[in-house]
């Protein structure tokens, strides 16, 4: 195992268990869009926009609780870090081309949450690959 495997075999687990519960809290917006619109992201709340604001937050916030679930359970671990890899770099390559913008300015948090799961998970893939790792398998057949 080298350095780059044992690190993110150490640290994949908490990591994943950290943001994809800053990722859950997204939910918010699923539940209570009235008030996270102004609240979160500082976005006047438009009441013709329900249905979307409240599709984006459940998304979001399952993706959060997958990615919990990853780090608890390994065979989940390649599909749903992959999956969030995809969401999470398209939120970072949405925001950066709107940057001018003044709408923008509440989603510089989630931005950077976001690029932080992104080069950690380029990361993992590049050093570990898409299969369970060593460690994972070691502790499960012995």
């Amino acid at each position: 195992m080298t350095s780059a495997q044992a690190f993110f075999a150490r640290t994949f687990r908490p990591f994943y268990l950290a943001t994809g519960a800053g990722t859950a809290l997204i939910a918010a917006f699923a539940f209570f869009p009235s008030w996270a619109m102004p609240t979160i992201v500082r976005l006047p709340w438009i009441h013709e926009y329900t249905i979307i604001v409240q599709h984006w937050g459940i998304m979001v916030g399952l993706m959060g609780l997958f990615m919990m679930a990853a780090a608890i359970y390994p065979r989940w671990r390649a599909p749903i870090a992959l999956y969030s890899l995809l969401e999470k770099a398209f939120m970072v390559a949405v925001v950066l081309v709107n940057a001018g913008q003044p709408h923008v300015a509440g989603f510089w948090i989630p931005f950077a949450l976001d690029l932080v799961v992104v080069v950690y998970t380029v990361g993992y893939f590049v050093s570990c690959g898409f299969e369970m790792p060593e460690r994972e398998i070691a502790t499960r057949v012995g």
